[in-house]
């Protein structure tokens, strides 16, 4: 079964983690999320790093060592990007971010794309979790982008930890990269088409849920 609603790999990982808590979240969105210290601080990193590659603005006092790492990105030769949306249609071809045919999307943080090879990296604050999942689509996303790209080296920048996990991709691993999600997308696509969406009950839903006992009766609990 295909998947036909527009995703994200955080859609994804959203709907893996707990599915009631996705349908309420972010398909019916009867539940908002609350924004966490961590969420806001990350917002405002993001922000403040975007401006700095820019040329908008100095990075704030705090943040004055994040600097080195876009001075080093982009020192790469190629074309710069930040914050740059990518959208794709089912067929893997690049459309517009609220397009009516969009069928993933992803934000690339900052980079550089140049004859044959990219550099495409994400910014993250919160603790050092490695996902080589994630990496995979932001290769798979600037190839579409980018058809004279050959190779992609995607990262992440764990700015607290002070940490760079890198992967290379090349091209000729592109159908590698979708069939590895498609199990995964066609989890997601049954729950949209049976609109059933189950609980899926761990230590997040005592402190960490924002759908209440009222929704779920898992919430709290565990």
């Amino acid at each position: 079964m295909a998947l036909k609603k527009a995703w994200s790999y955080s859609a994804l990982t959203s709907y893996e983690t707990c599915p009631r808590r996705f349908q309420l979240t972010r398909v019916t969105k009867q539940v908002v999320e609350a924004q966490t210290t961590a969420t806001l601080w990350g917002n405002k990193v993001h922000k403040a790093l975007e401006d700095f590659a820019n040329g908008k603005k100095p990075l704030p006092e705090d943040m004055q060592e994040y600097g080195k790492y876009v001075r080093k990105i982009q020192s790469y030769e190629g074309k710069r990007i930040v914050e740059e949306r990518v959208a794709l249609d089912s067929k893997l071809r690049p459309t517009t971010w609220m397009a009516k045919d969009v069928w993933v999307r992803g934000i690339i943080d900052i980079g550089v794309v140049g004859s044959e090879r990219a550099y495409v990296l994400d910014w993250k604050t919160g603790k050092h979790r490695p996902d080589s999942d994630q990496l995979k689509l932001f290769a798979a996303l600037t190839f579409a982008l980018y058809p004279w790209i050959e190779s992609v080296v995607t990262g992440f920048i764990w700015l607290k930890a002070g940490k760079f996990d890198k992967e290379v991709f090349t091209r000729a691993q592109l159908p590698e990269i979708w069939n590895d999600f498609s199990p995964r997308l066609e989890r997601l696509a049954v729950s949209h088409e049976k609109d059933k969406w189950l609980p899926n009950p761990s230590g997040l839903c005592k402190n960490w849920c924002p759908v209440g006992i009222k929704l779920c009766e898992f919430c709290g609990k565990q």
